[in-house]
């Protein structure tokens, strides 16, 4: 993301100290619908609040790029709020070693194990998947000299269209979720698929030369393909462990003795799924039906009383905040410090249902710069108080009273201060977008809450 460059504050030493002074005060709840400006008779140090100039909207969020996640979600989410959300992946799998199979042994089947800990959605929907062979490459992304990707796959690429039409493999299955002995974290639960033997067979018989490396193997067999089945109500998505050690494809063999063919021992190879594997997802979302489906690519000529965010390239919000252009159009430069400007994000509670829907641990908050594109998102950049210090810049959930609060103070400063720094903006985003399942729904700026900016600075005399 593009970072602007701003002048070194003047009085830095000054407002250092306002700034540690005065950072944990308390923001006056009476203060809700002050001029964002101060007067000509305000005190050297005042406060200001807003809630009523600030706009917001709820816009489509990506396109995401899906490959090499640390986790895979998958499944078909019916969310009652949200709408339908469906989830598919792809992946290598690849060879630890040369297998070394013996032609005396007999195979005896074929299990694609894929490990899951976090579950979004209910645990009384029945939920079957498919798993086909890929018959198309699909590719690891890498950088090139130059720096750019080689191979990106966005959530709306077509996985299915680079597999076999027939699925090697099915299962049905309830997601489970089980407590640790501290009450607190899941398990890890596990998807056991048994696959076709023609994939058993196709393994065990492959020539040597077709298992000299990895890229021989891939070459030959090139992975899988896994579909979530389509559900008209509930469901829900896992969250895929797919770089865990424990999903893999998992071949088992025996020996026999000749005459009576009595079992002498078992055995197993299995070929893993790890980080140099290619793994990609693919999402997509149907709003139709939402309370908040008209809102979507509209003119968007006014704000909306309640604001989605979405992870899995669903949703996000445009903020605007007019009033900062006041600050730097009414002032001369010098003549205020932003001691503290924070913004804050009021949870609705009762639409998110945040008890059976966790929400976002934290959220992001993006500046757009004046040469941004829709869908050029390198114009994007942290305020400038994410340099400060990310924790200071914040974000963070705070359950006591169901906010997400943002720093802008230096930000804020930057725009009085330099005039490179515009006022095109904000974007709200979810983080953590291509491995976690998380939504929130958030008061409005047209809502009795509101949004809220506020501000304390020192007028300079």
């Amino acid at each position: 993301m593009n970072r602007k460059q701003i002048k070194p504050a003047k009085l830095a030493v000054a407002f250092m100290l306002l700034a540690f002074a005065l950072w944990n005060c308390k923001d006056d709840p009476n203060g809700t619908g002050m001029e964002l400006l101060p007067g000509s008779d305000l005190k050297t140090v005042g406060q200001s609040v807003d809630s009523e100039s600030i706009e917001a909207f709820t816009e489509k969020d990506g396109p995401l790029k899906t490959d090499e996640p640390n986790y895979n979600v998958f499944g078909t989410f019916n969310d009652p709020v949200f709408g339908k959300t469906t989830a598919d992946m792809a992946f290598h799998v690849r060879l630890p070693g040369y297998p070394g199979y013996a032609d005396t042994l007999q195979l005896d089947s074929v299990v694609l194990y894929l490990l899951y800990k976090e579950f979004y959605g209910d645990t009384i929907t029945t939920q079957s998947l498919k798993v086909y062979k890929l018959q198309e490459d699909i590719y690891i992304d890498t950088l090139s000299d130059a720096g750019a990707s080689d191979y990106s796959y966005y959530q709306d690429v077509d996985l299915k269209s680079l597999a076999f039409s027939t699925p090697v493999g099915e299962l049905d299955f309830i997601p489970k979720l089980e407590l640790d002995s501290t009450g607190t974290d899941t398990l890890v639960q596990e998807l056991a698929i048994r696959l076709d033997d023609s994939v058993a067979e196709e393994l065990y018989n492959a020539d040597s030369t077709q298992m000299v490396n990895n890229d021989t193997f891939l070459d030959f067999f090139k992975g899988f393909y896994v579909e979530p089945q389509d559900i008209e109500n509930g469901g829900g998505l896992v969250r895929i462990s797919t770089l865990s050690a424990g999903s893999n494809l998992t071949l088992f063999y025996s020996d026999h003795e000749a005459e009576t063919d009595t079992l002498i021992k078992q055995y197993t190879f299995s070929y893993g799924i790890n980080s140099s594997s290619a793994r990609i997802s693919s999402y997509t979302h149907d709003y139709s039906g939402t309370a908040f489906a008209d809102q979507l690519g509209a003119n968007q000529s006014e704000p909306d009383s309640l604001i989605y965010l979405q992870t899995l390239g669903g949703l996000r919000a445009k903020i605007n905040i007019p009033n900062l252009d006041d600050w730097k159009d009414s002032v001369q430069y010098g003549d205020y410090v932003i001691n503290k400007a924070q913004l804050i994000f009021q949870v609705d509670t009762l639409a998110s249902d945040y008890q059976t829907y966790s929400v976002p641990p934290k959220l992001a908050l993006f500046a757009i710069d004046e040469t941004y594109q829709p869908g050029e998102d390198e114009y994007l950049y942290f305020p400038y108080d994410y340099g400060v210090s990310p924790n200071l810049y914040g974000g963070f959930f705070y359950a006591e009273d169901a906010t997400y609060r943002f720093n802008i103070t230096n930000h804020l400063q930057a725009i009085l201060e330099n005039e490179e720094v515009t006022n095109d903006g904000f974007y709200l985003s979810t983080l953590y977008q291509n491995e976690q399942t998380r939504r929130v729904v958030l008061k409005g700026s047209t809502s009795h809450v509101g949004i809220r900016l506020g501000v304390t600075y020192t007028k300079l005399n």
